[in-house]
């Protein structure tokens, strides 16, 4: 098997989380298992997944409610794939997203971890996010700085490397940068420069204040400063700490936060299209 696709999923929009399947299933690459996870949902999902699709290549396992990065241990543990992609349950990939990145991480082996550029989608319509460096040196730069450059929803990693780093660390909200800065510990970090997956826009999520997350972060700053691990960025990673550690949770503040979602969102509304990726991503297989 070569690539596992995982995903955790707890009381999901059936409807999203078919569109999530559907662009699975429509990928040109097809030596694939799909494991998704139900993560403790009020009602048991595993019936509602096979009205979607009776397609044997997916798996659905049910734990009790333990947080996306533990869902997403207990799924990568039951894989088989040498490769594991990761996409969240109400978003998509664009069809040749996992031919692109199983090509890339063949023929670049010192990379651990290699995601994709994104669009932000609201129901159909989309609009392109700001592009991310593709550049090991500046993703990890980036990443200290808790500017996010590598979508977790886009991610496609070795699951050799996921072993050696001992899978996700933290259990709950906040776990993408600690699996990432860990990830760029055993290997190179990558993008590739093309839109090859749709991230769906709530109205909340990131742009959000978040203590949970914010704790997660410092969590994977302090252990990259006392390890030592990334030495050329060691004294911006104190600095990203100590403006953590200052984070004001003042109303003002949580205003300008979620404004800024506001605007993100507004930009895909009236912006946004319903482009030929996602026609080809969202069709019944």
């Amino acid at each position: 098997m070569k690539v596992s696709v995982v995903m955790a999923s707890c009381n999901p929009d059936m409807k999203r989380i078919r569109l999530a399947i559907n662009s699975i299933l429509n990928q040109t690459f097809q030596d694939y298992e799909i494991i998704i996870v139900d993560d403790g949902s009020k009602r048991p999902i595993e019936n509602s997944i096979k009205s979607i699709s009776r397609d044997p290549r997916i798996k659905v396992l049910r734990i009790e409610n333990s947080g996306l990065g533990a869902a997403l241990n207990h799924g990568i543990q039951s894989s088989k794939g040498e490769y594991i992609a990761r996409l969240d349950d109400d978003d998509m990939m664009v069809i040749s997203r996992l031919q692109k990145q199983v090509d890339f991480l063949d023929k670049y082996q010192d990379v651990s971890c290699v995601g994709t550029f994104h669009y932000d989608m609201i129901e159909r319509k989309s609009y392109k996010h700001r592009r991310f460096p593709t550049d090991h040196n500046r993703i990890v730069e980036s990443l200290i700085n808790c500017r996010f450059s590598l979508a977790h929803t886009t991610l496609m990693f070795r699951r050799s490397a996921f072993d050696k780093i001992g899978g996700y660390r933290i259990q709950r909200g906040g776990q993408d940068l600690d699996l990432e800065l860990q990830l760029g510990s055993v290997g190179r970090l990558a993008n590739i420069s093309e839109y090859l997956n749709f991230y769906t826009m709530s109205s909340s999520g990131l742009g959000t204040i978040n203590p949970t997350k914010y704790k997660a972060y410092l969590f994977a700053l302090n252990d990259v400063v006392s390890r030592n691990i990334y030495p050329d960025f060691t004294d911006k990673a104190k600095r990203t700490i100590a403006r953590l550690e200052r984070i004001d949770n003042s109303p003002l503040k949580s205003f300008i936060e979620k404004f800024k979602r506001y605007a993100l969102r507004t930009r895909v509304i009236l912006l946004g299209t319903i482009n030929a990726d996602y026609i080809a991503a969202s069709k019944n297989p």
